[in-house]
């Protein structure tokens, strides 16, 4: 889709993943490293428990179908030949603080001055202007400031953010929609433009309406925890968690009525349970005591079976319940090896190899998809320096 497009990747974690997008799409991406290469390549974990510049399996699921090469901004031969690049390409995606690379010549006026056609993508905390465009942020500050932490956790605990640096894979996807815009764009104008991308704003959309929702309401939204109101809505299984809701009317009820057969079958529900008149069920006006009760009895049944069991059953007996999957359920999912969404990388060079999803939309011709393993540092400056006609 991308094929004859040159993207210049100078990104931190926050940006790679965009690069990522782009080269599976077809891009020539060519990730600019410092001497050391970036951050990234030295953080676990590792290949097999062995640390190494090679062996981080963060680097090899964010760096697909990208080439590398070393180049020093502040070096005067290595900024001549990172403005050549720039000269050439079509794409600068870029992590730098505004105004970081001014007095280099490599800030977005300076590189489109040079190139016209440049589509220059920034991706910063808090956007290139405005009065925090020069804080710095990582993943956990913008993810507190943009909302969503705010509504992660207990109400009676502290917030939480995800394990993952989540508002880095919330943009990335972003900016690489915003450049590919910018290029159909340049189709009629024949100019390239900024995109200007901003962690903070991006984490608007993990919080659905409730930005919306606010000047109607007046209503704070607040940490749910387990809950969906008064009932819980997660539920601990024999080895993980489910979705399942205790909430009233027409469709819900028929769903609690499923599951109470389900448990009388299993000789796991109590008699009260049995006996419930669920043609009068509503959960708003149970008293605290009925609601407990009730969670008890399900939550109960739900940790004496497995995730996969109790979806499995609820398919089949048409109860509204999902499990709520980790790494290891994603990446044994049937319907996903069904479809091929994985595919094998191998890492000859290190002995060992990484299994990651092979493409983010399924095309008849596959032109999205992983192209090649991610690169090794510096592994590509002799074939690049050489299309710029010097030898490196």
């Amino acid at each position: 889709m991308l094929t004859g497009t040159r993207v210049l990747d100078l990104s931190d974690e926050s940006g790679q993943l965009a690069g990522k997008i782009l080269g599976d799409m077809g891009a020539d991406v060519i990730a600019v490293e410092p001497r050391e290469g970036k951050a990234l390549r030295h953080r676990g974990p590792w290949l097999g428990g062995k640390k190494g510049v090679e062996r981080s399996i963060a680097w090899h699921a964010l760096n697909t179908s990208k080439r590398s090469v070393r180049l020093d901004p502040d070096a005067e031969a290595d900024r001549d030949r990172l403005l050549a690049l720039a000269a050439s390409a079509d794409v600068w995606l870029d992590t730098a603080a505004p105004g970081a690379r001014d007095a280099r010549g490599l800030d977005p006026a300076s590189l489109r001055a040079a190139n016209p056609r440049l589509v220059v993508c920034a991706i910063t905390p808090f956007g290139l202007d405005g009065p925090y465009a020069h804080h710095a942020g990582c993943d956990l500050v913008v993810v507190a400031m943009g909302g969503n932490m705010g509504l992660t956790g207990h109400p009676d605990r502290a917030p939480l953010r995800c394990s993952m640096p989540s508002s880095y894979y919330h943009a990335a996807p972003e900016a690489a929609l915003g450049a590919v815009m910018a290029l159909y764009a340049r189709e009629d104008t024949g100019a390239g433009q900024v995109v200007d991308v901003s962690l903070h704003e991006t984490q608007l959309q993990t919080q659905l309406s409730f930005p919306a929702q606010y000047p109607l309401k007046k209503q704070r939204s607040v940490r749910a925890g387990p809950q969906i109101g008064r009932t819980r809505e997660i539920w601990p299984a024999a080895d993980g968690y489910v979705s399942f809701g205790l909430r009233g009317g027409p469709t819900r009820v028929k769903n609690l009525v499923a599951t109470v057969e389900w448990m009388v079958e299993c000789d796991a529900a109590p008699d009260w349970l049995r006996e419930t008149d669920w043609a009068h069920y509503n959960h708003n006006t149970l008293e605290d005591a009925e609601i407990a009760r009730l969670e008890d009895a399900f939550g109960a049944f739900f940790r004496t079976r497995t995730m996969r069991d109790l979806y499995e059953q609820a398919l089949k007996r048409r109860i509204l319940l999902a499990p709520c999957n980790d790494a290891r359920e994603i990446v044994e999912h049937r319907q996903l090896r069904d479809r091929n969404l994985f595919t094998t990388v191998a890492i000859p060079e290190e002995g060992a190899s990484i299994e990651l999803p092979d493409f983010f939309a399924r095309t008849e011709d596959r032109a999205i998809r992983i192209r090649s393993r991610a690169p090794r540092l510096g592994e590509h400056e002799t074939e690049v320096f050489a299309e710029l006609g010097s030898a490196s």
